[in-house]
């Protein structure tokens, strides 16, 4: 829920007290008007307590997608799902589940946009599911921009990849 902005003028006609014997410093027209702009910046800051969404476009919006199963390329990376943002400040994060054949398998990464996590290991060398999350990436745009969930393995045999991408409005 949006506020709209509403011009609170401060009380310049009315002079400060200056009875600093009694504690009070300002007259009663500053007093509302600072009480004033303390409930406006409340409102503003506050969060929801409804369960409700984000609208498109505020901040606190969240959109994501879970991509099909994709066939992968030994050593290549592969866009999974994708997310076409919107102009704003998000932060990005999105995991992959790999899904493995019989054969070898050495390694797996993940990353929004570029690979930037690689797990390193042995593996057994049937077939096997492994989940890898990805780190945050902040993307910050002034145009609507595509951004990608992007895995790669190293395997013999064949792997698939499944990968879901979300994004949330910071600012």
């Amino acid at each position: 829920m949006a506020v709209t902005p509403r011009l609170i003028e401060p009380p310049f006609y009315d002079p400060p007290i200056s009875n600093y014997d009694s504690g009070q410093q300002h007259s009663q027209a500053w007093t509302e008007y600072h009480q004033s702009v303390a409930d406006r910046l409340a409102a503003i800051n506050a969060g929801i307590t409804d369960g409700s969404e984000a609208a498109a476009g505020n901040v606190g919006e969240v959109m994501a997608t879970t991509g099909g199963a994709v066939a992968m390329i030994t050593n290549t990376a592969t866009n999974l799902a994708s997310l076409a943002l919107t102009p704003g400040d998000w932060d990005v994060s999105g995991s992959v589940v790999f899904t493995a054949g019989a054969g070898t398998h050495s390694y797996f990464g993940v990353g929004i946009t570029s690979i930037d996590i690689f797990d390193f290991a042995t593996y057994p060398a049937t077939a096997i599911n492994q989940m890898m999350p990805t780190t945050t990436r902040r993307v910050n745009v002034t145009t609507a921009t595509t951004v990608w969930v992007v895995a790669q393995a190293g395997f013999t045999g064949t792997m698939t990849g499944t990968g879901t991408i979300r994004a949330r409005r910071m600012r």
